[in-house]
């Protein structure tokens, strides 16, 4: 291992052990709701919420909500969050764990900062590329409108699939989680896309429900993660087989090519 490999390779190591720092501390001592998720996305989840773990401010605050970012204009996002938030699921049971909402709040981090477009505060969060230097101009509105709507009617394929998911319907409780994140996605979808795609995915694998909706999820997780790096618009994603049709390369995003990269911040 050269010496660049290895420093890379301590880095890692030092942002995940920060990362399960910051996990007890969301989660009050609890341990994880699952230890031992090793599949691709839900290590590229945990990596992705690892590496925006150390720019972050952590801000303890007994307001009974269980954890929530704000960007700042000056200085470091924070995150605050209730250690004692008393309504966090037992695993396998409907409704996101500590370490799933901890996920989520990072990825609004990580949004904040991979995801290019003008420096404006309405724009802070934005899990999406937008185009040109100016927040009002006509064609960075209308990229904004056609990416949320795309974002959400993605999110109704999630909806969709949990009618033919026989692991969502038949235990009790799922089905109205699904709706509830689905309606948490469309009141915001500007915000709240792979945020909800993260903390979804790690509540699903804990309760082993790798059905349709699982799969619908993770298609929407891996086209953002692709969209990051080469750009373009949000993807439209249809209904979802299989797992295997969740991989990355199952999606083409025809904006990315088109325009070329995504202009700078």
């Amino acid at each position: 291992m050269g010496k660049k490999d290895k420093q890379h390779s301590e880095s890692i190591k030092m942002s995940r052990l920060k990362y399960e720092q910051r996990r007890r501390e969301v989660s009050g001592g609890r341990a994880p709701s699952d230890p031992s998720s090793s599949d691709s996305e839900t290590s590229r989840i945990r990596d992705t919420a690892a590496q925006n773990v150390g720019g972050v401010q952590f801000q303890q605050q007994d307001d009974g909500q269980s954890a929530r970012w704000g960007a700042s204009q000056s200085g470091p996002s924070t995150i605050t969050y209730d250690p004692t938030y008393p309504y966090y699921p037992q695993s396998g049971t409907p409704g996101y764990t500590a370490q799933a909402t901890l996920d989520h709040e990072l990825h609004h981090e990580d949004a904040n900062n991979v995801y290019q477009h003008p420096v404006d505060r309405d724009l802070y969060g934005a899990n999406f590329h937008l185009p040109g230097t100016d927040a009002e101009a006509p064609a960075l509105r209308e990229s904004y409108s056609r990416q949320a709507d795309t974002i959400s009617a993605n999110w109704d394929e999630v909806r969709s699939a949990s009618t033919r998911d026989a692991g969502i319907q038949n235990n009790p409780g799922w089905a109205d989680y699904v709706d509830r994140r689905v309606d948490y996605v469309h009141a915001s979808p500007n915000q709240h896309n792979e945020s909800v795609a993260a903390e979804m995915i790690g509540t699903l694998n804990s309760a082993g429900l790798q059905g349709p909706v699982n799969n619908q999820v993770r298609a929407i997780y891996n086209e953002a993660s692709a969209r990051r790096v080469t750009g373009g618009e949000v993807a439209r994603i249809g209904p979802v087989d299989s797992a295997a049709s969740t991989r990355t390369s199952a999606f083409t995003n025809t904006e990315a090519k088109s325009k070329g990269p995504a202009p700078t911040k």
